[in-house]
């Protein structure tokens, strides 16, 4: 019986051998061939305050949660929460963030050519392009010294607001972003380039003119 329960095991042995043999020459190549396929993938663990809220696995078309901690108990169980990681998320973190860049220097030049021509004139125009040749910008209501709001278009729909009007007693300017339909405008303005141009902790930007 023992000599029996023996061959059993070398043969269970040698059946996974190949296993054995593939995986470690996986490990000196660490490329893909016919018996392994690799899959770029990204383990991230996740803080709430301080403490341990969730250990996510990122793949190329899916988010798995491998562990919630006590300060995120039951988000695993979350269909919503589920949804929004293998929607939103997986699609923001996809993003090369070649777009969000685009608009972001794009934005900036014309809040910079806002500057420039008020430094100049001390005064607005009502003629948008005295003041910006940016094809992404419409003036809303425009008053020569009090100001006024400009309208920044990501796919020719409004998507930002650049306010122009008096704070502390000076000429001052915020931006600021105009909810709509437009998935690449939402993208933008929830995007953190785009937060660190409009507020900070505890109030708006003010770029100030004079």
């Amino acid at each position: 019986m023992k000599k029996i329960a023996t061959i059993v095991l070398s043969l269970y042995s040698l059946s996974y051998a190949n296993i054995y043999e593939n995986l470690s020459d996986f490990a000196y190549k660490k490329t893909s061939d016919k018996n392994v396929k690799v899959e770029n993938a990204k383990i991230v663990h996740f803080y709430k305050n301080n403490k341990e809220c969730l250990d996510l696995l990122i793949k190329s078309n899916q988010v798995q949660i491998l562990k919630t901690y006590n300060s995120c108990k039951n988000l695993d169980k979350d269909s919503n929460f589920n949804d929004f990681l293998n929607h939103d998320f997986l699609t923001l973190y996809k993003n090369d963030g070649k777009v969000i860049q685009q608009i972001t220097w794009d934005l900036k030049n014309a809040m910079q050519d806002i500057m420039i021509y008020y430094k100049l004139h001390y005064s607005f125009s009502q003629n948008k392009d005295d003041m910006s040749k940016n094809p992404n910008l419409d003036i809303l209501n425009m008053d020569p010294k009090e100001g006024g709001t400009l309208l920044y278009k990501v796919n020719n729909q409004a998507c930002v607001g650049i306010e122009l009007l008096k704070h502390n007693s000076k000429m001052a300017m915020k931006v600021y972003g105009i909810e709509n339909l437009d998935k690449k405008c939402k993208f933008f303005i929830e995007s953190p380039d785009f937060k660190d141009i409009s507020y900070t902790a505890k109030d708006f930007n003010w770029y100030y003119l004079e």
